[in-house]
């Protein structure tokens, strides 16, 4: 429960040096401040063990009680959201908010109830499918979640698989369309510059993840919009792609190299067999919507930009001290995985050679954009901790927990 202004005025009072925050009020310690948000009666921690504390803020006590016991692959998908919140003070506050506004408009909140809201990427990928593959896919527990990684992958448990897209990678998509289509889009560029810089702090960890509560730009509707549409299609493949590992029955690396040592040729061998099956997810992530044809053709597109980005952070990494990804040892680069797919996908690509040209110009030309830009700044932009906005879309930087 928030503080209510009479608790709020009586701290300010009584305890010397403390100050209003946006919410609630900061309170001054010995190693800083101590931000105190809201309180709680005993009754709300009745039959909540000390370790689950944790979870009271943004989980209901019947989401906590599941936790204990993960009997399948819902639960399972339910303790990783919870934990990776858990493990983070600011993704707390981000919850926080969006509780706030969930039951502002009358529903009952749940965390697994929130996360429905944003079940549209993949069930309306899984709409597409045929019917025998949609009754395959549509069991397997997917969505979005907490997690700072860019990433998205399928988890094979002992309970079940799950299928999970971190939410960064939803937010790098954003940044980088407008990065990359901004001057369709009708952005100066350097709102683009400012994007592409949001993106490559959000792949190594450096922009805060509290977009939900710090927007970095008022985009007028119309922008919202389209932008909002495009990455939409580009998590309708990164969905599709994991989908296609499990529809055509990958083998995940633990389960090939029971037992045999780690030597030089066997995992040159298993470079060689990770890179065809993600060149096979790409392919079929596509070719298994073929048949609607709209959808398909947008898709592709997303595809395409997907791997256009993936492209210019494993190119230009160095330059800009962008961190490897996890993944970028199992799988084949982004620009073989680019021309496997459009040689693959033929006369059906809807993406030319001169389009794919066209789009590693533009990574070409935005990495020396953003080159020339760095070089005149004092403070090193790409590596402190915090928030940086769109130019043309904002009115001054915030103040962390006083503004928001």
């Amino acid at each position: 429960m928030s503080l209510s202004e009479e608790n709020v005025e009586m701290i300010l009072k009584s305890i010397p040096g403390s100050k209003r925050a946006h919410e609630g009020v900061l309170i001054p310690i010995e190693d800083g401040m101590f931000h105190l948000r809201n309180i709680s009666s005993i009754k709300d921690f009745e039959g909540i063990l000390p370790e689950e504390m944790c979870f009271i803020e943004f989980c209901t006590k019947k989401e906590i009680l599941r936790l204990r016991n993960i009997k399948g692959p819902h639960e399972y998908l339910l303790r990783l959201r919870a934990n990776v919140i858990a493990d983070s003070v600011r993704a707390v506050r981000v919850m926080a908010a969006r509780r706030k506004d969930y039951e502002a408009k009358g529903k009952s909140w749940a965390l697994s109830y929130f996360y429905h809201l944003k079940d549209h990427y993949h069930k309306s990928y899984i709409k597409l499918l045929s019917r025998e593959k949609m009754k395959k896919v549509k069991g397997v527990p997917s969505g979005l979640a907490f997690i700072q990684e860019v990433n998205a992958l399928r988890i094979k448990s002992l309970v079940g698989d799950v299928v999970i897209v971190s939410e960064s990678l939803e937010k790098f998509y954003y940044f980088m369309t407008i990065a990359f289509y901004g001057e369709w889009l009708g952005f100066e560029i350097i709102d683009r510059t400012d994007a592409l810089l949001i993106a490559i702090r959000i792949i190594n960890g450096f922009e805060a993840l509290d977009f939900d509560i710090d927007p970095r730009a008022d985009l007028p509707r119309e922008k919202e919009r389209a932008i909002g549409s495009m990455v939409k299609r580009q998590m309708q493949f990164t969905f599709g792609h994991e989908y296609a590992h499990y529809l055509c029955n990958h083998i995940a690396y633990e389960e090939i190299s029971l037992g045999i040592m780690r030597q030089d040729s066997f995992m040159n061998d298993l470079a060689k067999y990770n890179h065809n099956l993600e060149y096979e997810a790409d392919y079929y992530a596509l070719k298994n919507i073929e048949n609607k044809k709209e959808d398909y053709r947008e898709i592709t597109q997303g595809a395409f930009s997907v791997l256009l980005y993936l492209h210019f952070i494993e190119k230009f990494r160095s330059l800009f001290g962008v961190k490897g990804f996890s993944v970028s040892n199992s799988h084949p680069s982004a620009l073989y995985r680019i021309r496997n797919l459009s040689v693959n996908l033929g006369k059906q690509s809807h993406i030319g050679e001169a389009d794919i040209f066209e789009m590693i110009n533009v990574a070409e030309e935005m990495a020396q954009i953003l080159q020339c830009w760095l070089e005149g700044q004092i403070d090193d932009l790409l590596t402190f901790y915090g928030s940086l906005y769109l130019h043309s879309y904002f009115k001054k930087p915030k103040v962390d927990r006083i503004d928001f």
